[in-house]
């Protein structure tokens, strides 16, 4: 017999055994990949979250996008002064309606344009929330430290109920571990330049954390795992884990700036 698709009621029931409830807030990184065929793909993974949560519930996902930026894949020092300055002015603005997040993965993207979705205010590093109080959390959102206290990222942790959840992905994809990286003691840094408008609009730099990803996060999620506050499950066929907002953001703040007083980079 065929092995049946996950469905919205399944992905519900599952989400609810791993621990996600009424009223709960709760950050999403996920891989539709990883849990397997779905009838109704992003739709019902998202439709599963909000019957999970309830009206009373929060889900925010990552909206990060590359529009308003430098093209990744042109390298800037080998363009003449006449191409950069044509590059430059052909880079769009970014725009909330129209800048997509794929790069975050489908569901991330289907939710960006979902009803009732509202989008922070920032041209790489967007937070897009849906549900009670999404409008509070949703702003401010600073140019600089996009990441950090005054950002979605930031506020997200002083809500309460407020979890991670990880479905399909490894501690590479959590976005609250950069905020951990603004509050750590030393924090490593770095430059962000993006474009403030269309055509000839200036570019803004801003200092920023570096972006560790590999290089500190899996061991700041393993040693967050051996705390016993994480959570493991499946949703569909995804290995899943939920945990604490609050308590990931100070265990990670602590863990991280102890790496980067040991290693001695700042950049």
């Amino acid at each position: 017999m065929t092995q049946m698709p996950a469905t919205r009621d399944s992905l519900h029931q599952d989400m609810t055994a791993l621990g996600i409830a009424e009223g709960d807030g709760v950050f999403v990184h996920a891989s539709l990949g990883a849990i397997g065929p779905v009838v109704g793909g992003a739709r019902a993974v998202i439709e599963a979250l909000q019957d999970c949560v309830g009206p009373g519930g929060l889900i925010g996902m990552p909206a990060f996008s590359q529009d308003a930026r430098w093209p990744d894949l042109i390298d800037r020092e080998a363009c003449t002064e006449d191409q950069r300055r044509a590059i430059q002015n052909a880079v769009p603005a970014h725009d909330p309606r129209l800048s997509h997040c794929l790069g975050m993965g489908l569901i991330a993207d289907t939710f960006r344009q979902w009803p009732g979705t509202v989008r922070s205010d920032h041209p790489n590093v967007s937070v897009c929330l849906n549900g009670a109080e999404a409008q509070r959390f949703v702003a401010p959102h600073s140019a600089a430290w996009a990441t950090g206290a005054d950002t979605p990222l930031g506020s997200l942790a002083r809500r309460a109920n407020m979890k991670v959840l990880l479905i399909g992905v490894d501690w590479t994809r959590c976005s609250p571990l950069h905020t951990a990286e603004f509050y750590a003691k030393p924090r490593r840094t770095k430059i962000r330049r993006f474009k403030t408008g269309a055509g000839q609009a200036p570019w803004h730099e801003v200092p920023d954390v570096a972006d560790d990803l590999g290089r500190i996060f899996p061991a700041t999620g393993e040693a967050f795992e051996a705390t016993g506050l994480v959570t493991f499950g499946d949703i569909g066929q995804a290995g899943c884990r939920l945990c604490p907002y609050d308590q990931l953001l100070t265990f990670a703040t602590r863990f991280i700036g102890s790496a980067n007083a040991e290693s001695g980079d700042r950049h």
